[in-house]
């Protein structure tokens, strides 16, 4: 069963969804847009060659935003895909799919080298003569706008969805099971043969900065958006992204959802529109708006 319209917490959220079905979204076997898109590749700046969707917003000349998906997704999970799908009737979007993801090659970072993803889609929409490009990223894919934008990727907005504070926390039990997960080389081999994703190991991971950190880097408006009910990180950690971003920008917005779980458990058709809304009045006015 699909994700409902309306938002649900992030455990009810979940149950709507069996273990199977899951899965074969995650390995991009169901999903799609429903909107018109055209499928493009590109190769990133360490030639990672990377597949996204471009999908044409009302005009031309409207904004233009990167979609960034989190960890064990892809651009064509059903509540990326529609959340693109909704982005579109205000925006110019194109949706990657993250180094190991979906159909780009490579090997995950966790955010880190996701970071040349990132930089690589603005690049494209830029070559395609769209002068206004904002980043958007859910979880992971937060963590990689966030260090793209502190990298100095030239960003008229970045908006960070149910996005870490700190890297490599085990604070939650599902991200102590992650952990598990990634410091165990059999753990590891088996997730790529279950879900297709490789994730380097932790002897050859390069310890990018935190988050929270990159934010107080980034000169662009920046949108935070997290859930109270949010299983993975607590909201104290976009709190924490805000108040960097803030302190050092003066541009920074806080969304602190009370009925919204992590990443794509919250992603309904409302938030998307509301979403939309945010980046468009931002490409207007040079800041976000207090509240959906």
């Amino acid at each position: 069963m699909e994700a409902p319209d309306q938002p649900l917490p992030g455990a009810l959220a979940r149950t709507r969804r069996g273990p199977v079905r899951r899965l074969l979204e995650t390995r991009g076997v169901i999903g799609s847009h429903a909107v018109e898109h055209v499928n493009v590749r590109f190769t990133a700046a360490d030639g990672t060659s990377l597949a996204a969707s471009f999908l044409p917003g009302p005009t031309a000349d409207a904004p233009a935003v990167v979609l960034a998906h989190g960890f064990a997704a892809n651009r064509r999970k059903p509540a990326y895909a529609r959340l693109a799908d909704r982005l579109a009737e205000r925006l110019n979007v194109l949706t990657i799919d993250l180094r190991s993801h979906g159909q780009s090659d490579g090997v995950c970072t966790l955010g880190d080298l996701e970071a040349l993803d990132v930089a690589a889609g603005v690049a494209w929409l830029r070559d395609h003569d769209h002068p206004w490009v904002a980043a958007a990223g859910v979880s992971m894919g937060g963590t990689s706008v966030m260090h793209a934008a502190a990298a100095g990727v030239v960003l008229d907005a970045v908006i960070a969805v149910s996005t870490p504070g700190w890297l490599v926390q085990r604070t939650s039990g599902p991200m102590a099971a992650l952990h598990d997960v990634w410091v165990r080389p059999w753990k590891r081999q088996g997730l790529r043969l279950v879900t297709g994703v490789g994730v380097v190991p932790p002897s050859a991971w390069r310890t990018p900065v935190h988050p929270v950190d990159a934010a107080a880097l980034v000169d662009s408006p920046m949108l935070v958006i997290h859930g109270d009910d949010d299983i993975y990180f607590p909201v104290a950690e976009a709190v924490a992204i805000h108040a960097a971003a803030f302190a050092h920008s003066g541009n920074a917005t806080l969304w602190r959802l009370p009925i919204f779980g992590h990443a794509e458990d919250g992603l309904s058709d409302a938030f998307g529109r509301a979403l939309g809304d945010a980046i468009a009045t931002a490409a207007e006015t040079g800041r976000f708006p207090d509240r959906p």
